[in-house]
């Protein structure tokens, strides 16, 4: 679209919103006097007191909405008020979740918006829709929350703990339940459009939702269809996303410089034997060799590194088209039928800078022929003195050249999901009541990379044919000689012989089947005893099949020697709970009451795990109330953990090797014995800020096991109606939990430095090295090795008050405080803390200690306005967190931490008459961009201030 197009697009879109807002200057011509019976939010959806309802953390059916299990609820009009399509979006404002993969996620990023809660890892938070499981996205078993239809989601309710006793393996961080609208009447239509201040990000959406009843009102049955479409935004787009900038020590004081990746566009060349010699200018060769400068060859200088970042996206593409049909039968008065199908099919493409290639590695022995045609006389005379001891015209030597002429890597990810829920449900007594279901779900991908290089035929470009310079010595007539020295040497017929395209296939599956009894046994003076009892089979599989070319090593793209994964398990489970009311109604025992739960498994691959919880609640008079659990979870190792073949990894980490000031003479001397050239040892300086890592499964794993205890309050004071309070401390502790070895490459380089010898098992996967002493394809693969701590405090504080003529105002304000999030990622390293910190090559995601969302709505008849604030506290680079663990000294930086961060979202609403509603949103009013430096994109907002408008019309 042009850029007239553009701007007209952006302000339709933001006028739209402003005529909306504009319209609550109006005076309403009709007050509404609100209903002070009106419950908090967190008891927003909350039934007649003469239904039983469960709430997520509890099978048992009660008429109280507040679990002993610390819940939050995201209600259906929070839901509404945010108007969001991305179900992680709404999500990832709760202050207790930590940033997964989502739409601003790239690399690393797979397409996919998951769950994170506590930071523990997505693999530990279980999501489920209607209590029941979803099959995942990957071989890892994470569910794509992009799969759940969001216009149909009545409410999400969000435990904050270990919940395996209930719900089973993976609920080590806390359950998220999607809890979906089963019975609906008439014709619903949903549209809206979104795009950014500046023009581009949008976003549009369509939803279509019929329902009725049928069979004289013995059934109904609900019909949605939805499309959805995220446009691309590249960093290009945004100042704060285009700099690549590095730390860097001028005078004794931290600053930033400009810094890029090493492996250029332009080409670079290597040899050890290079090292100290002088180029064509006088410059000294150093370890990073000779780069290819518009002036011509010479050293290579740190301000040559490629800035990759414009190439990123900020946001990635999303194309979603989702429909689910869901009911009811009531086939007897006593037994209904059920069945819940959903079916989605999304579209993403996505890009990451072009490929950085290396001979190292890739092509063994690698030799540069010095009658390359293409090669300055001055330098091929230079190597010819140089490294061509035998006079053939071949020298070994390495070579790195970013093929910008191919393009960016790009992948087009298509993922096709269905999954289909039938069962029966009736009483079995006036008490107790019975389900049983069956659940099946399966998840294919289909994604096509390209930007790739065929190995063995860029290796072939490098050999000439004696007889002809410009052709190969391999004598295929469609190769032709590279030219890889400078920026945009390589022509159209040099991209096309070594391009290449792979196609890799994800199929997972899953099956559940299930049996519960619910409800009360017995009534005691102080009320009902309540008990659940159930059982479960499941069965797990995944595979996932890489292009041939990657398990033959023979390309490179998004990743290099991919292997395949297969595998499936399966367990069996019985489970109870029981809940027990011990006093009532007496003078200092409003309620005492005891709730307990066990849960057998039996795994294929783990073998026999038990889980159990046990705790209460004490409410000495109405309107407070006291609670605690304590919860023994288990999650066994998924099908990725056990079976995933040998996969690439980069990740970011430090060679202790680096000739650096702090580097000792121990480590000096024991870096040669690791395979450092002795030649090198005194300049040698790593070639990437990444280092290329092999992961891989492990079927040897056993379980995690984790302890979780809360203690908190409920108060809901009779004097202040409409008000209810939660306080709840938590305390999480994972033991043998799952990881890389080493709990990843810097904690092994940290671990290695402890005891400098091939004795210490974390120094061994250290002599991986190229010749000239790179790390390069570390073996990593998982271990039981790993000890998580995670406690902090959850409150939260809902209120709703009438102002007579004027309407109402409704409020919430949820919040968390983190005191620890600490990892000891091998028994030989202290731990690492991270509460309070982000990034570093330790931390990961940001880890304020403060975070909270709050929200203030007005409503009077057809008008509804509502500000919502986001904040984000401080946190600090985890390169600190690194030097305390380590008692090293902290690092000098110039951006050492982050800013407190604010973000405030405006919304409002009219509705024109019975039918029609519009609405439209601001979010990120005051457009503030991400903290500088430091920031990763699913917790801080990349894209700016974005307007939304949209109409919802029932018939």
């Amino acid at each position: 679209m042009g850029s007239k197009g553009v701007m007209a697009r952006r302000r339709s879109l933001r006028d739209g919103t402003a005529i909306i807002l504009a319209a609550f200057a109006a005076e309403a011509a009709v007050a509404q006097t609100a209903d002070d019976a009106i419950a908090a939010e967190s008891a927003a959806s909350q039934p007649g007191a003469e239904d039983s309802i469960v709430i997520t953390g509890s099978r048992i059916p009660r008429p109280d909405i507040v679990s002993n299990s610390p819940v939050n609820v995201i209600s259906a009009e929070e839901i509404q008020l945010t108007a969001a399509n991305e179900t992680e979006q709404i999500l990832n404002s709760m202050p207790q979740f930590t940033a997964g993969f989502g739409s601003q996620s790239n690399n690393p990023g797979n397409g996919t918006a998951t769950v994170n809660l506590r930071n523990l890892g997505t693999v530990r938070t279980l999501v489920l829709m209607n209590g029941r499981r979803i099959v995942g996205s990957g071989e890892d078993g994470v569910v794509d929350i992009n799969l759940i239809p969001p216009a149909l989601i009545e409410r999400i309710d969000v435990v904050t703990g270990g919940a395996s006793a209930v719900y089973g393996s993976d609920a080590m961080a806390g359950v998220v339940n999607f809890v979906m609208k089963d019975d609906f009447e008439g014709v619903e239509i949903g549209a809206q459009a979104g795009i950014s201040e500046r023009g581009d990000s949008a976003r549009y959406n369509v939803d279509l939702t019929v329902g009725g009843n049928f069979a004289e009102g013995r059934g109904n049955i609900v019909f949605y269809a939805n499309y959805f479409k995220r446009e691309q935004t590249f960093a290009s787009a945004r100042d704060h996303a285009t700099e690549f900038l590095v730390d860097s020590v001028q005078n004794g004081v931290g600053v930033l410089v400009p810094g890029g990746n090493a492996v250029t566009p332009q080409g670079t060349i290597f040899s050890p034997a290079l090292v100290g010699r002088t180029d064509q200018f006088g410059n000294v060769i150093g370890p990073q060799g000779i780069f290819f400068a518009e002036e011509g060859w010479r050293a290579y200088r740190t301000s040559d590194g490629f800035n990759d970042r414009p190439f990123n996206n900020l946001q990635l593409p999303l194309e979603r088209i989702q429909g689910a049909v869901l009911g009811h039968y009531d086939v007897t008065d006593g037994v209904t039928f059920f069945w819940e199908g959903t079916y989605a099919r999304n579209r993403v493409k996505s890009a990451l800078g072009p490929l950085p290639m290396s001979s190292s590695g890739f092509i063994p022995g690698f030799q540069l022929d010095l009658r390359n045609p293409y090669l300055d006389p001055s330098l091929r005379d230079f190597l010819s003195a140089s490294l061509d001891g035998d006079g053939d015209g071949l020298v070994p030597l390495n070579i790195n050249r970013r093929v910008l002429e191919s393009g960016p890597r790009t992948s087009d990810q298509q993922r096709d999901f269905w999954r289909g829920v039938i069962g029966l449900r009736g009483g079995l007594t006036d008490r107790l009541n019975w389900e049983v279901f069956f659940n099946h779900g399966e998840n294919d991908l289909t994604d096509q990379q390209g930007g790739g290089v065929y190995i063995d035929r860029f290796a072939a470009m490098f050999l000439t044919d004696p007889d002809d310079p410009y052709a190969c010595a391999n004598g295929d007539p469609k190769c032709v000689v590279i030219n890889p020295f400078g920026l945009g040497s390589l022509t159209p017929e040099m991209v096309d012989y070594y391009d290449v395209d792979l196609t890799n296939m994800t199929r997972v599956r899953q099956t559940q089947v299930g049996g519960t009894l619910s409800g009360s046994l017995f009534t005691l003076p102080a009320g009902d005893v309540g008990i659940a009892l159930g059982a479960e089979y499941r069965r797990e599989s995944a595979s996932f099949r890489p292009d041939q070319l990657y398990v033959l090593g023979e390309a490179i793209s998004r990743s290099a020697g991919l292997q395949p994964t297969g595998g499936s398990y399966d367990v069996s489970e019985v489970f109870g709970e029981i809940y027990v009311p011990i006093l009532a109604d007496r003078p200092g025992f409003e309620l005492l009451a005891f709730e307990g739960g066990v849960r057998y498994s039996d795994y294929s691959t783990a073998g026999s795990v038990v889980s159990y919880k046990a705790g209460g609640e004490y409410s000495p008079i109405r309107g407070i109330k006291f609670r605690g659990l304590y919860q023994r979870a288990v999650r066994a190792p998924n099908i990725t953990e056990l079976y995933s073949g040998a996969t690439n990894t980069a990740p970011l980490a430090t060679d202790f090797c680096n000739a650096t000031p702090t580097r000792t003479a121990a480590e000096r001397t024991f870096c040669m014995e690791l395979g450092v050239p002795a030649s090198l040892i005194d300049v040698f300086q790593q070639e990437n800020v990444q280092i290329r890592a092999i992961t891989g499964g492990n079927p040897d794993l056993h379980e995690e096991t984790s302890d979780t205890w809360s203690v908190g309050a409920v108060i809901r004071p009779e004097f202040v109606p409409n008000l209810q309070v939660t306080v709840d401390y938590y305390n999480i502790k994972i033991s043998d939990a799952i990881a890389v070895f080493g709990g990843g490459l810097q904690p092994t380089i940290n671990a290695c430095r402890t005891e400098l010898s091939l004795a210490n098992p974390f120094c061994v996967p250290l002599a991986t090295r190229t010749p000239d002493g790179q790390l390069q394809d570390v073996p990593l693969l998982n271990q039981n090795i790993a000890e998580i701590t995670a406690s902090g405090i959850d409150f939260r504080l809902d209120y709703r008050h009438g102002i007579g003529r004027y309407g109402e105002l409704s409020y919430f304000l949820a919040g968390a405080y983190l005191f620890e999030n600490e990892t000891t990622s091998s028994p030989v390293l202290n731990p690492i803390d991270c509460a309070g910190y982000i990034g570093g090559g330790s931390c990961g995601s940001a880890n304020p200690h403060w975070r909270f969302t709050q929200r203030l709505t007005w409503e009077q008849d057809i008008y509804q306005v509502s500000l919502r604030h986001r904040f984000i506290g401080s946190a600090t680079d985890g390169r600190f967190a690194a030097a305390i663990s380590t008692g090293s000294a902290p690092p000098l930086l110039a951006v050492p931490k982050t800013p407190d961060v604010h973000y405030f979202d405006l919304s409002a609403s009219v509705r024109i008459n019975e039918r029609f509603r519009f609405y439209g949103t601001v979010d990120n009013l005051f457009d503030r961009d991400p903290p500088f430096q430091l920031y990763e994109r699913q917790t801080y907002d990349a894209i700016g201030r974005r307007f939304t408008v949209g109409i919802t019309a029932n018939f």
